[in-house]
Formats: structure tokens, C-alpha cells, sequence
């Protein structure tokens, strides 16, 4: 094959290669936009379920950023939101719900429906666990990178109202560099189309100057024009008699010349030029975000009970809620903010200066979160303890934060606050996690709360357990009226006292062993036998007046402490003093 067929070939080659380069870069940065982001499914959703909500294996790829959009089909207010599965999980458990399962890049969507009750136990814009969220009239949506985490999207009505969902879905994908790497793999195939036409026309240019040379006569022949034939000319010579024939003798050898140098190297074959285009095409094409695969493994990972941040949010919405329980303007938002025991304790506390008319001294301290001990969490209920420094000074203040599910907020159940100068062993983190007790240290643990609600009871103090700084937990065993010098007829007293929340304490590995927030409350019921009566003292006792004969009391008190145990059995208790938690009577 001569050297002008291969470039003709190596045209028409480039010119075929580069034809659908420009076709499709230039559809794809049509069709995508400068936004690098294109619609790939839409649906109505909806049914006789409230929620839709997508499943964690809709996405089956890393890198892309996904956009999922909805508005109501009468264009009233609707709510979308992403968040982990382990929220989602919960906040829609048993609730009546359609799940898209699968969106393909054709359009097609894939959805189950399930039964069940008509709404979530809280509108979704109340709840702080959302990585994004939007909501109002119209087209609403939220956007998030697509990773190893496993998230969900819900779609329902703000107000969670329980109304059959009537809503369009929208799909849509965004790949970084998807437009400029359109427009480049365009500008390549039209560059690769000229570079095809050039040389056809460098090639056609070539043939017809090679042309016009073969066109000229040769310099040696005769320019002199012949005569015509109408006018005299000379008369031609006559030819010459051959006398003789004459042989020329051989000549000498001539000497051996130089040889010629060596021909250049021939250019480069066509299937090289095509490498180097394919080559540089691939380059082009890296320019966009090349999707990876979904780490199946890492979806199962855990996550953090509480943030630092959500934290310091719920502290501030607690320390304006129980400053304004304090202040007299009601306890009923002490219920969105306390929990368990210590919401008993200030209820009572609230009720006892309703009856006895008595004035906090002065405003509650502040408390400012300063170490967030989270565990890793797979599900929910969920638990933190949260250490914070009163504005107050003094020793820090321990919270433990509890959770139901994703419906319910976050409440301070337990609180303690020690005197100044106690110190407690820190717990151990990993990673930024608190660490959860091991089996053997948990049930050490247990057994030492065992012993202490038997200490509330009886009064003998248990051996290897130092209550120097027990406070309140210490006085337990008196607690109550005091009937030491009553006859044994007037009636009856018993005592009996439980550990808050048995078997469900939330250990945290030491150093030397396991450290937990834990609460004991004993129950004092006096039954008196009729002729008898037990006389209040003028100060009175808790929400009971003073001066008052009554005939049966139930007077409960608490005590809530910091225990910790070591390896070897021993352990300290660290408390505050004892607090009423309830308290009924009756009179003669």
C-alpha cells in the first residue's frame, strides 16, 4: 500500500472516529446541562399510606450526588427529607408506608406498599436527626453525595396528618465534570473530523500539482515553431551515406564511490496515531466523576448516639426550660426536656412549692455541655452521658440522656451534681466513642447496686464500697417519719427500696473497671391503727402541711449517684443529696 492510500485510510478513519465523538459529547452536554445534572425517573407515589419513602438499596453506587424531588398533586405543603436508616427505621416502624425499592435509568419505578397505623407519633420538621430537609408548596427536595452510609428518603405531609400521600416523584442524578467532559469529548471528535478532512485535502491538492508538471513540455525540446506548411522553407539536408560502423572501445572502471546515507525512517503507522487519539479521548473522559461500588460491609456500621452539637443544643433548650420551671412559670415543659426520675424529682419539687408557697433561692445554674460520652448505637432506645460545668463552678454536673425512638425527643432521665472537690474515674473512648462495659464488668456492676438497694432498706453498709461521698444515698435508710419512740401498736412501717430502671444501667468501661449514672428510690408506708395518729412537725414534711394527725403516708425519696466499680469488686459512690419523688396521706 502506497503512502497516499495510507493517509487516505488514516482520513477516513479519523473522520469515522471522531463523527460519533462529536455526536455524543455534543448530546450529552445538551441534554445534561451546566448544572452536570439530568432527571432519570419520575413517578406518582402515594396510595392509601401517608409516607413514601425510599430503600437503602435504590442506590447501588458511590460518588454521584443524587437529587430526589416531590410536591403534592394539589399543590399543598409537602416534606422531604434524608437521614440515616437507623432513624428512618424507627420513626416509620409499624407505620402505613409505599418504599421505592428501584429506579432505573429507563424511568422505571419499583415500589412495595406496607400496612399499618395512619402516621408517625411526631410531625417530621420536629426532629433533629434529618441530614437535609425541605419542605412547603410546590416542587420541595433534597440533594446528598451518594456513600457507604445506608440513607433513606421520606416523602410525606408536614403536619403529618395521616392522609392518603398523592405526590410525584422526581429522580434525578448529578456527576461532577459531566458537561465539560461533553463538551471536550464534542471539541475532540470535531478536531479529529478536520484533522480527516485536512489531510483528504492536503491529498487532493498533492494530485493536481503533480498533475500541472506532467502538463509542461520538456526544456530540451525544440521551441522553434516549424514553418507552415503554405510558405518556403530550406530544403531538408540529404542523409548522410554510412560508410562505416564504429565500436567504442571499453573504457576504464570507474572508482567506487560514497555510498548513498540511509533513508529517513518511515513515519508513523496509522493504527500509533489511532492509539495516541484513543489515548487522549480517555484523558478527556477522566475529567468526569467516575462512580464506585457500594461497600456492602460498611452499611452495617453504627453511629453515634448524640453529636457534640446536638448536644449543645438540647442543653440549651434545657437550661431555658427548667429556668422557667424554676421561675414559677409552669412545669409543664418539663416533660419535653426531663425523663424517668429526674422529671419526677422537679415535678415534686414544683409541687411542693406550690403548697408550701416557698421561693428557689435563686435562678438554676446554667450547665454547658463539655464532654459528650457517646456510645456506637445500631437501634434505638439510645443513651449518652453527658458531663457539663455549671456556671455555678464547682465539680462537673453527669447527665445521662435517654431516647425512646426517632419519634421521641431526647430527656435528661438522671442528674447528678457533685460537692466540690470529688472527682470520678473517666470513662474510656475509641475513636471518639465512649466505650460500653464489657458482660463481667456490667453484672460487677450489678451486683454493687444490689447491695446498696439493700443498704437503703436495712441500713448495713456493705463492705468494699466507699460511701464517704454517697450524700443523699446514705440517708435513705432514715428516711420519713421518724416512729423510733412510738409504742408497737400504734401501727405499722415498712420500708422498701428498688434500683430505677432495674437491669437496663448503661455501664461505661475505665481504666479499672465500669462507672454508670444509676438511682435508688425507697417507698415508706405507715399504716396507723385507730387511737393513734402521727402529728406533722410545724415545719411540715415535703407537700405534707405542718400540724397535720394523719393516719396512712406514703413517702418516697430518691437518691441518684455516680457509681463506680473496679475489677476487683470494690467501688465508690459519688451522690447528691436525697430527693422527695412523692408523697400521699390521709387523715384520721
Amino acid at each position: 500500500m502506497t503512502r497516499a492510500r495510507l493517509r487516505t485510510v488514516l482520513a477516513v478513519a479519523l473522520i469515522v472516529l471522531g463523527t460519533p465523538l462529536l455526536l455524543a459529547g455534543a448530546a450529552t452536554a445538551v441534554y445534561v446541562g451546566p448544572d452536570d445534572t439530568v432527571e432519570y425517573a419520575r413517578a406518582d407515589v402515594g396510595g392509601e399510606g401517608s409516607v413514601t419513602a425510599t430503600a437503602v438499596g435504590l442506590a447501588t453506587v458511590t460518588g454521584p450526588v443524587l437529587h430526589v424531588s416531590a410536591r403534592m398533586a394539589d399543590d399543598s405543603d409537602v416534606f422531604v427529607g434524608v437521614a440515616h436508616r437507623i432513624h428512618v427505621d424507627s420513626y416509620l416502624d409499624g407505620v402505613g408506608q409505599q418504599t421505592v425499592t428501584a429506579a432505573d435509568l429507563r424511568g422505571e419505578v419499583t415500589s412495595s406498599s406496607e400496612d399499618g397505623s395512619p402516621a408517625p407519633a411526631a410531625p417530621p420538621g420536629d426532629l433533629d436527626w434529618w441530614e437535609s430537609s425541605a419542605s412547603g408548596s410546590g416542587w420541595r427536595g433534597v440533594s446528598y453525595e451518594l456513600t457507604d452510609e445506608p440513607v433513606r428518603v421520606v416523602v410525606m405531609s408536614p403536619s403529618a396528618s395521616g392522609e392518603p400521600l398523592d405526590a410525584e416523584l422526581s429522580l434525578g442524578v448529578e456527576v461532577d465534570g459531566i458537561f465539560v467532559t461533553g463538551v471536550l469529548v464534542g471539541v475532540g471528535g470535531l478536531l479529529l473530523i478536520g484533522a480527516g478532512v485536512l489531510l483528504i485535502w492536503l491529498r487532493r491538492r498533492r494530485r493536481k500539482r503533480e498533475r500541472a508538471l506532467r502538463a509542461v513540455p520538456d526544456d530540451d525540446k525544440d521551441e522553434t515553431p516549424k514553418p507552415p506548411p503554405d510558405e518556403p522553407g530550406e530544403k531538408p539536408q540529404p542523409e548522410k551515406e554510412k560508410v562505416a560502423t564504429v565500436t567504442p572501445l571499453p573504457k576504464r572502471p570507474l572508482p567506487e564511490r560514497t555510498p548513498p546515507p540511509p533513508a529517513p525512517a518511515p513515519p508513523p503507522k496509522p493504527s500509533a496515531r489511532v492509539a495516541v487519539v484513543l489515548g487522549l479521548t480517555g484523558l478527556v473522559t477522566a475529567c468526569a466523576q467516575v462512580p464506585g461500588e457500594v461497600d456492602e460491609g460498611a452499611r452495617d456500621e453504627l453511629i453515634p448516639a448524640i453529636t457534640s452539637d446536638r448536644a449543645e443544643g438540647f442543653f440549651e433548650q434545657y437550661n431555658e426550660v427548667v429556668g422557667a420551671a424554676a421561675s414559677g412559670a409552669g412545669d409543664a415543659a418539663l416533660a419535653d426536656v426531663e425523663g424517668g426520675t429526674l422529671l419526677a424529682t422537679s415535678q415534686f419539687a414544683a409541687e411542693e412549692r406550690a403548697v408550701t408557697g416557698s421561693v428557689p433561692e435563686g435562678p438554676p445554674s446554667a450547665v454547658t455541655p463539655s464532654v459528650v460520652l457517646s456510645p456506637q448505637v445500631g437501634e434505638y432506645p439510645m443513651w449518652a452521658v453527658v458531663t457539663g460545668q455549671s456556671s455555678a463552678g464547682g465539680a462537673p454536673s453527669w447527665f445521662l440522656l435517654t431516647r425512646e425512638d426517632a419519634a421521641s425527643p431526647w430527656l435528661a432521665s438522671l442528674a447528678v451534681h457533685p460537692a466540690e472537690g470529688t472527682s470520678v474515674t473517666a470513662p474510656l473512648t475509641a475513636d471518639g466513642a465512649a466505650v460500653v462495659a464489657d458482660d463481667d464488668a456490667s453484672r460487677r456492676g450489678d451486683e454493687v447496686l444490689e447491695a446498696l438497694r439493700a443498704y437503703g432498706e436495712t441500713g448495713e453498709e456493705p463492705e468494699g464500697i466507699d460511701l464517704t461521698f454517697a450524700d443523699g444515698l446514705t440517708s435513705l435508710p432514715a428516711h420519713g417519719l421518724q416512729l423510733g419512740t412510738a409504742p408497737p401498736e400504734f401501727g405499722t412501717a415498712t420500708r422498701s427500696c428498688a434500683v430505677e430502671n432495674a437491669g437496663q444501667t448503661h455501664w461505661l468501661q475505665t481504666e479499672y473497671g465500669a462507672v454508670a449514672l444509676a438511682s435508688i428510690s425507697c417507698t415508706q408506708s405507715v399504716t396507723v391503727n385507730p387511737g393513734y395518729s402521727v402529728v406533722i412537725e410545724e415545719a411540715g414534711l415535703g407537700t405534707i402541711p405542718g400540724g397535720s394527725q394523719i393516719s396512712q403516708a406514703e413517702i418516697s425519696q430518691n437518691a441518684t449517684f455516680i457509681l463506680s466499680v473496679d475489677t476487683d469488686g470494690s467501688a465508690t459512690v459519688i451522690g447528691q443529696r436525697m430527693q422527695p419523688i412523692g408523697m400521699t396521706w390521709s387523715l384520721p
